[in-house]
């Protein structure tokens, strides 16, 4: 085992370690939780290493940069499309991703749709709320977030599993527990209008995943803390 190898196998133990925590404060199991890892800016043999630990999730941000690396890496990853999606890059990511995270618009959800129906495929998107109303972050308001949903529920080729959200960056753990319960209220909120709705949510990265364990995410999405620092 390289040295390099060795070292993601101790960063990985550790988060493992922090998420059994995480899960045990919340009193919740592993079923209900998925370990993205974020391999955006990683070399594809540094992808391969994370898969040969058992890691099958990995999220890119960038469908130029990621497609490369699904097209390259073992059939049965599933990735994760996690970053801001361009609608001219709409196809690629609906032929490459399974699931895509980051639905900021009625349109770019249209345009999933539309795109999906052609290549006959039903990726599973989430909406990604700008909760904090953020101004340096895409995603829906969240007071627009119903209609968007209810729209989202009427199609046939895209499958909406639940909310995506980004705390704002400067933000203490007070203000990121704060930020993560109420995206959690706003869910709760829409599954009284919309029961059959699954209401999942993808909430934490590297720094505040457990805070989002605690708070009932159900997807985190890891980089630095598995990786390393990117160049």
């Amino acid at each position: 085992m390289s040295q390099q190898t060795e070292s993601l196998q101790a960063r990985y133990d550790a988060l493992n370690q922090q998420i059994d925590a995480a899960l045990h404060t919340a009193l919740r199991n592993r079923s209900g939780l998925t370990f993205v890892a974020v391999s955006k800016r990683q070399p594809l043999a540094v992808v391969h290493q994370a898969y040969a630990l058992g890691i099958r999730n990995f999220g890119e941000s960038q469908v130029q940069e990621g497609v490369p690396k699904v097209k390259a890496s073992p059939e049965d990853i599933t990735w994760h499309f996690i970053g801001h999606l361009q609608k001219n890059k709409v196809r690629k990511a609906v032929k490459h991703f399974a699931y895509i995270h980051s639905i900021d618009s009625l349109s770019l959800l249209q345009r999933v749709e539309a795109i999906s129906a052609e290549e006959r495929l039903c990726p599973k998107v989430m909406l990604q709320v700008n909760y904090a109303l953020d101004t340096d972050k895409y995603g829906l308001h969240p007071e627009a977030t119903e209609p968007v949903l209810e729209a989202a529920l009427g199609l046939k080729h895209v499958a909406c599993i639940g909310l995506m959200g980004i705390p704002p960056l400067a933000a203490d753990e007070e203000k990121i527990r704060a930020y993560f319960e109420g995206m959690a209220a706003l869910r709760d909120q829409l599954k009284q209008r919309f029961p059959q709705w699954p209401g999942r949510l993808s909430l934490g990265m590297s720094s505040d995943f457990g805070v989002a364990i605690q708070c009932g995410s159900h997807f985190i999405r890891v980089g630095s803390a598995l990786f390393g620092e990117r160049n």
